[in-house]
């Protein structure tokens, strides 16, 4: 395997010093991190748009030192980049990153905002950041509901393979937990659906007949599910509100997912 280093033919003209060589830089190993195979110089530099010897300049330090590797003229990440990553992981606990975020989430919507995971048939709330306003959704750390009557629920069942959704449906007895509660396989079933092309999931008073919920799924490196961010909210704040919530619980729910070391889709950020 040959590294940067040896790649000398033309003629690297000398970057500029400061922020903007260190945006270049940034953006190269963003780029690399996104795509699932390795990337040309002519492919980095059109995609950057940045000429192939300032690009050099750049590519070649990364690669001296393991942050980047190069094969059959292809660039793909090194294994010095994956161990500061896993440090970086180790050092800074995903809690802290977790309160924070949702702190910011709670600032941007003014709704209480929870992090549940998945226990089984139910949802667990394992982080929960009350609304400051005083008509508010409550909910305590140590409560479990069924998967089905929640949209945290629902976003995890809609993670399922096929065979998983239909043993699930075979062992759980649909009860309502309000009147709104949707109890219907089929109806269940085309929500879930519905949940796999939006990308999230929106429940009102099926829980909690005075609130409504707004799910957004978080992933760990790999695309596992790691849990579900939620908005809650009283049914008329929700209704007035939605495009806001969705929009900035979206955009939390992929912060922590890069924590988590996920690499986002782009073409599943473009389209949404």
């Amino acid at each position: 395997m040959s590294t940067a280093q040896s790649e000398r033919s033309g003629t690297a003209a000398p970057m500029s010093e400061g922020p903007r060589s260190l945006t270049r830089m940034l953006a190269l190993l963003e780029l690399v991190a996104q795509s699932n195979r390795r990337m040309t110089l002519s492919e980095l530099s059109s995609a950057l748009d940045c000429p192939k010897s300032s690009l050099l300049v750049l590519l070649r330090p990364l690669a001296d030192r393991g942050y980047l590797m190069r094969e059959k003229n292809g660039y793909f990440l090194g294994p010095r980049i994956l161990q500061f990553a896993q440090t970086l992981l180790a050092n800074h606990p995903f809690e802290s990153v977790l309160r924070s975020v949702m702190g910011d989430l709670v600032s941007q919507t003014g709704e209480t905002v929870v992090f549940a995971i998945r226990d089984g048939d139910h949802v667990v709330y394992s982080s929960v950041l009350e609304s400051p306003q005083p008509v508010r959704y409550v909910v305590r750390t140590d409560v479990k509901r069924p998967l089905y009557c929640s949209a945290s629920g629902l976003v995890m069942l809609a993670h399922d393979t096929p065979e998983q959704l239909d043993e699930y449906f075979r062992r759980t007895e649909l009860k309502p937990l309000t009147p709104n509660s949707v109890t219907d396989e089929k109806e269940l079933r085309r929500i879930i659906s519905e949940i796999r092309q939006t990308g999230h999931a929106c429940t009102a008073g099926t829980a909690h007949v005075d609130a409504a919920g707004f799910g957004l799924p978080v992933y760990r490196a790999g695309g596992v599910l790691a849990g579900v961010l939620v908005i809650g909210a009283p049914l008329e704040r929700a209704a007035r509100n939605r495009d806001l919530c969705l929009r900035a619980g979206r955009a939390s729910a992929e912060q922590l997912s890069v924590a988590l070391g996920h690499v986002p889709d782009p073409q599943d950020t473009a389209r949404r």
